[in-house]
């Protein structure tokens, strides 16, 4: 910076352009040549120039002018200097150093004392944007179809400091469907809360262990995107709070807390709805600089102190409530549904067909007993039959295991085992077949040579998904085979 200012050349700050701020000199018919904001009274035809400043003379303005200066605003003493400028690298001298020039110059005093440079949009194919290429994005276009909220989330988590972003727009797309599924979340709390006032959180040890695993994980994401935004990583942050607004609030406790609210005690209910509400606001507050629109019109229709989003604390973490053993707990549990879930689809099970599971809960009997109604709401199980600790296992059964937990799945009266094997024998077949050409093909080096990188690389991703897959449909052969 100092380099760039030290050597700096003769800058010309006039432009011929029809719009810009005008530059304050005026001719004499005698060719005498004033600087001042009006013309000398002096009754001659004083003729003004019709030039304008450059952009970036007045950009660089552009952090105090907008405050009131030259007065000495109430804006100007709340906000100047501000803390953090963001932009691009390609503009670093251009604007950023002019506005530091021009700060220190009026006002005694540099505009901000930290510079986050993000990078250059490009497109899906990490092309530079341009008319030539034919991929020119428009932004208001990516606004009318899917809402300002979903591109300015998208340019933001796919940014990291200095790098280029590539804007894919059906990623603007899969965020657009975030935005919707926040706005399902909060109507369901919403409808759910009805006029009810809002009640404090119960105490830690009064909740269910769902309650007590969202709660924990919610306290943790708040440490985690407080210290990415300390540390500039803004992508980062905004994928965090997808993954457990998403993976963890929608995917599952809103899910869960469905028990509760309808088959519940009254207490159950209302510990239920305040543990809702709260990871609502406090999710709201965390995603807000990401998408400002929608947050701000779901904070009014929740009960909140009455001031806006924007001006809104910024959350803090409760460390009494970020709970290691609830969560190893609630993991091991969501790892069986999610495993029975898998059996299901493996053996073409109807969605709507209930099937009955045996359980060994091992160490874990009273949270496997406690909350057996999870593989119910959750998995589909008509019922969830406990075992003892050292019970034997039954035959032509599934098993999915998590922690010290055994679920046994009986097989034969899900499916037709011996047609099923067969079809699993025909899979395993086709796949081996196509490993095969795939190798052949990647065996080959003036396809390696020849083709695209890209066209490589897919073929490589294929073969490697063609040899998981081939890995699943052997061990549900085996299972089968076990069973006679």
């Amino acid at each position: 910076y100092f380099h760039w200012l030290e050597n700096i050349e003769d800058w010309c700050v006039s432009r011929q352009l029809w719009w810009g701020h005008r530059i304050p000199a005026w001719y004499s018919p005698e060719g005498e040549i004033f600087v001042g904001k009006e013309a000398p009274q002096d009754g001659r035809e004083w003729r003004p120039e019709l030039d304008v400043l450059d952009t970036w003379f007045s950009s660089g303005l552009w952090p105090f002018s907008t405050l009131g200066w030259p007065q000495q605003t109430d804006d100007l003493d709340r906000f100047y200097p501000t803390q953090m400028m963001e932009t691009g690298y390609d503009i670093l001298f251009f604007w950023v150093a002019r506005m530091i020039m021009m700060g220190l110059w009026f006002t005694d005093d540099i505009p901000f004392d930290t510079v986050y440079l993000h990078g250059l949009v490009r497109d899906k194919d990490g092309r530079k944007i341009s008319k030539t290429y034919g991929n020119v994005i428009d932004p208001l276009v990516m606004v009318d179809q899917y809402g300002a909220d979903p591109l300015r989330y998208t340019l933001v988590t796919g940014s990291t400091p200095g790098n280029d972003t590539n804007l894919d727009p059906a990623r603007i797309e899969r965020n657009w469907k975030f935005v919707n599924k926040i706005w399902q979340m909060a109507n369901f709390i919403t409808q759910n809360l009805g006029d009810a006032e809002r009640a404090p959180l119960p105490a830690h040890d009064q909740l269910d262990l769902p309650s007590q695993w969202i709660l924990s994980r919610l306290n943790s994401l708040v440490k985690l995107v407080t210290r990415l935004f300390d540390t500039y990583q803004y992508g980062e942050a905004g994928r965090q709070i997808d993954e457990f607004l998403w993976g963890e609030f929608a995917d599952w406790y809103i899910e869960i807390s469905k028990h509760p609210l309808y088959n519940g005690t009254p207490e159950e209910r209302q510990a239920t709805l305040s543990v809702l509400l709260h990871v609502l606001d406090t999710s709201l507050r965390l995603l807000h600089p990401f998408m400002p629109f929608m947050t701000e019109e779901i904070w009014r229709y929740i009960p909140t102190e009455g001031e806006a989003l924007i001006v809104a604390r910024w959350p803090q973490a409760d460390e009494a409530r970020i709970d290691a053993e609830a969560e190893r707990k609630m993991t091991m549990m969501m790892e069986l549904v999610r495993g029975i879930r898998l059996v299901r689809d493996q053996y073409n099970v109807e969605p709507g067909h209930k099937i009955a599971v045996l359980v060994n809960p091992g160490e874990q009997r009273a949270v496997v007993q406690d909350y057996s109604y999870l593989f119910t709401r959750l998995a589909n199980v008509s019922q969830a039959r406990l075992l003892d600790a050292n019970a034997t296992a039954p035959d032509k059964a599934a098993t999915v295991v998590a922690s010290d937990v055994t679920v046994y799945i009986p097989l034969e009266d899900l499916i037709d085992i011996d047609a099923e094997r067969e079809r699993l024998a025909k899979e395993r077949e086709k796949l081996q077949e196509m490993i095969g050409r795939s190798q052949s093909m990647l065996g080959n080096e003036q396809f390696v040579q020849r083709a695209r990188p890209d066209v490589v690389e897919r073929e490589r991703t294929k073969l490697s998904d063609l040899q998981a897959s081939l890995a699943q449909v052997s061990e549900r052969l085996t299972t089968l085979q076990a069973a006679d």
